[in-house]
């Protein structure tokens, strides 16, 4: 038996962390039992603190508990001194008994509501094409959460687009999380620890986005030993190296390169000059030093490129295209334990963002020749400081406060010039600066023992226009019994980066800009009510929730946009209105050899520019009706696993042609009198593509070689061979019964029935 001694009430506080590793545990339940009954609850929290205020003299267990982790009980003997202890955890043998999926923690109800946290664990055995595992493409199951497509990673929630997301890596901005084509998302699964997404609700400590926050927090590297993993697929290869610097310190080291430009070299020369040059790599790297008992310091990094050249063959056509993105980023941070009931840390952070594109074509016949251009840069590069705090006042409440404050400078260009280099663009790109600042206070209140609550606000500052918004953050959930929860949250926010695409392009055409006192700053308004299920045994958890979001001052080009070199390019934007509403559906087997769950959303989004469509609301192309998810693991045996999801959804706002019409007597290369045929289109994506839907498989056999613990994968991507359409279109045919040719509605699709392998090890 602990006994601590001393003052009328104390505080037990201290840090949990891995029993090997020494890595810090977030999410960690500590709960405090006396008498057969629960007292008090907390969590930890991203540095692995907990503190327990206030409590009274006498006898307590406190029982630790985590997912994939084997539970700890302590009795211990309060009197009134403040007393630290720390606590390591021992990973638990049986691996079956682990939660894959979970959210809204008991303890973490007031703080996560519409919270969904994935296990890495649970990632590396869904399917992917060889091997290479994505967080996006497996949070892309999640009910009200979609992709657009085969070629896309980014994340749509809840009717939101991608650059609507607060993408957090260690507390640090990522402006552009995929990587080119869409395959995989930027951050290499070795590298976390925790992943949360926050679908709505989101409690004050976090802003600037409207839609959703993921926030990821990386490894802090082993103080065991030095220890490493990798993987060798189809397509890329990654490494993770970590190990201890000293007794006090550690580091963490993960790089990843995708190779498809050196395996393109080896092909046959026909290959070669009619594939393009792609590849990209990213890298990430942290290290951790304990300066003392209360104090951590934390220096981590990520860099990532991205390149796509166009093929040999298609220059020789007279078609160009260069598209380059980039991101850098360095954070510095300052964990300090003030008090047993002050916790704070403190960041430094810059980040460096860029995206280029140029897109070009050239067509000769003998009448002359013809050009069409588009080329645009995008530059982000920030200075940031932060500071967190939090004070555990009490039994019932958890006070947060922080403030950040950010100096961008931005870059933007688009022109369609024909004849200016992308040099030129650069060279006539001017910057602007920006100071954006921010404040947050928000309390995670017990009120009853049913009832918990997070009260807060966010205040806000953007110096182009001078914009001070204020945004009320509020969710509560109450515990009807042991198994049935309700929950509920308003939140405003507001964002003042607008990412701006050309929709009649189809290869990326990113630019972000900034408000100004003529572009306003997006806001939205969502309302969110939910009910929860948890069986007696924990085994199975159902989720039934509802939401609204209004949003107002989004933007989009014009269709009459004019990228003439040197015209202001804010004048060439729109401003609309958006709104998404729907109901998501969540069963989650958590428990077992088999785990997994299946996930239904019905769901409308719309948009309404004056400018656009004549006026007329449409749907967005990401807009689905209905989307229905299946993700499931089954252990087979000692040695092998089995990885299966299967998905479908309505099909794809498009715009399409409805039918043909004739351009007489128009002038072409200094000739009149020509004839020609043209489409009349339907509304802005007034057409529904077939459905979307596939099977993927992945099996994986653990196995040991030389010593070394040893994954290989087999990946079986479209299992039935589903021709999903990924565009359609219209050409001429000949018909040869007729004689006459005619419109005929083609289909692209991008991946049939496509096995590859990967294999993965650790040492």
């Amino acid at each position: 038996m602990l006994q601590l001694h001393a003052q009328e009430t104390s505080t037990i506080s201290g840090i949990i962390s891995d029993s090997l590793s020494k890595e810090t545990l977030i999410g960690v339940t500590v709960r405090v039992i006396s008498n057969g009954t629960t007292k008090r609850g907390t969590y930890t929290n991203k540095f692995g603190y907990y503190s327990l205020p206030n409590l009274t003299p006498g006898e307590y267990t406190l029982l630790i508990s985590s997912v994939g982790y084997e539970s700890k009980s302590l009795t211990l003997k309060t009197t009134n001194t403040d007393s630290r202890l720390d606590i390591v955890l021992k990973q638990s043998a049986n691996r079956t008994q682990e939660v894959t999926v979970s959210a809204n923690r008991e303890e973490k109800a007031s703080q996560y509501t519409n919270t969904m946290t994935l296990s890495t664990e649970f990632l590396k055995q869904m399917p992917a094409i060889g091997g290479e595992v994505d967080v996006f493409r497996v949070l892309q199951l999640m009910p009200g959460v979609k992709s657009v497509g085969e070629l896309s990673s980014g994340l749509y929630v809840r009717g939101g687009s991608p650059d609507q997301n607060l993408t957090l890596l260690d507390g640090v901005i990522v402006y552009n999380p995929s990587h080119l084509g869409g395959f995989l998302s930027t951050f290499n699964s070795d590298a976390l620890k925790d992943i949360n997404l926050l679908k709505g609700g989101f409690p004050a400590e976090y802003g600037g986005r409207l839609s959703s926050v993921l926030d990821m927090t990386m490894r802090e590297g082993t103080k065991e030993k030095i220890t490493g993993k990798g993987g060798i697929s189809l397509i890329a290869s990654r490494l993770t190296v970590e190990g201890p610097i000293n007794e006090q310190s550690s580091f963490m080291v993960s790089g990843r390169r995708m190779y498809l430009d050196a395996i393109t070299t080896l092909a046959s020369k026909d290959i070669r000059e009619n594939s393009p040059t792609y590849y990209f790599y990213d890298l990430n790297a942290k290290v951790n030093y304990q300066l003392g008992e209360n104090d951590r310091l934390f220096i981590s990094g990520y860099f990532g490129r991205d390149v796509l050249k166009e093929p040999e063959s298609a220059k020789d056509q007279g078609s160009v295209f260069n598209i380059d993105w980039g991101n850098t980023t360095f954070n510095t941070r300052w964990m300090h334990i003030f008090s047993p009931k002050v916790f704070t840390n403190f960041s430094l952070i810059y980040t460096d963002y860029q995206f280029g594109t140029e897109i070009g074509q050239t067509a000769s016949g003998s009448g002359g020749s013809s050009s069409s251009f588009f080329s645009s840069f995008s530059k982000i590069r920030d200075f940031m400081m932060r500071g967190d705090m939090q004070y555990f006042a009490g039994e019932d409440h958890l006070i947060k406060i922080g403030f950040e404050g950010i100096q961008h400078q931005f870059f933007s260009n688009a022109t369609d010039s024909i004849g200016a280099s992308f040099n030129e663009l650069l060279l006539r790109t001017t910057s602007r600066n920006a100071l954006e600042a921010a404040f947050y206070a928000q309390d995670e209140w017990k009120m009853t023992d049913a009832l918990s609550m997070n009260i807060g606000s966010r205040l806000y500052y953007f110096q182009n226009g001078n914009y001070l918004a204020f945004e009320p953050r509020i969710s509560g959930r109450y515990t009807l019994s042991d198994a049935w929860n309700f929950n509920a949250s308003f939140a405003r926010a507001h964002q003042f980066l607008h990412l701006i695409i050309r929709n009649n392009i189809a290869l990326p055409t990113d630019l972000w800009f900034p408000s100004t006192e003529t572009i306003k700053p997006s806001m939205s308004d969502q309302i969110t009510g939910g009910v929860e299920y948890i069986s007696d045994d924990q085994v199975w958890r159902f989720t039934a929730d509802a939401y609204y979001k209004k949003m107002s001052n989004l933007y989009e080009y014009k269709d009459t946009a004019s990228f003439a070199l040197g015209l202001p390019l804010e004048d060439q934007f729109t401003s609309g209105r958006g709104e998404a509403y729907g109901i998501e559906l969540f069963l989650n087997k958590r428990i077992g050899n088999l785990t997994g769950w299946l996930g239904y959303t019905l769901s409308w989004a719309t948009r309404t520019f004056a400018e656009l469509n004549q006026g007329r609301t449409f749907y967005p192309r990401y807009d689905r009706r209905h989307d229905l998810s299946l993700a499931l693991t089954y252990k087979l045996g000692d040695s092998w696993e089995l990885g299966a999801t299967w998905v479908y959804g309505t099909g794809q706002a498009f715009t399409m042609p409805t039918g043909k019409y004739v351009v007489r007597d128009f002038t072409y290369f200094g000739f009149s009198g020509w004839t020609r045929y043209a489409y009349d289109y339907s509304q802005r994506n007034g057409y529904r593509l077939p459905a979307f839907h596939k099977l993927d498989l992945n099996f994986a056999h653990r196995f040991t070689w030389f010593g070394l613990p040893m994954v290989f994968n087999i990946n079986i991507y479209n299992a039935y061979n589903r021709l999903n359409p990924f565009a359609q279109y219209v050409v001429n045919e000949y018909d040869s019964a007729s004689g006459k040719s005619k419109p005929v509605v083609k289909q692209l699709t991008l991946f049939p029935f496509l096995p590859t392998i990967g294999l993965q090890f650790s040492f």
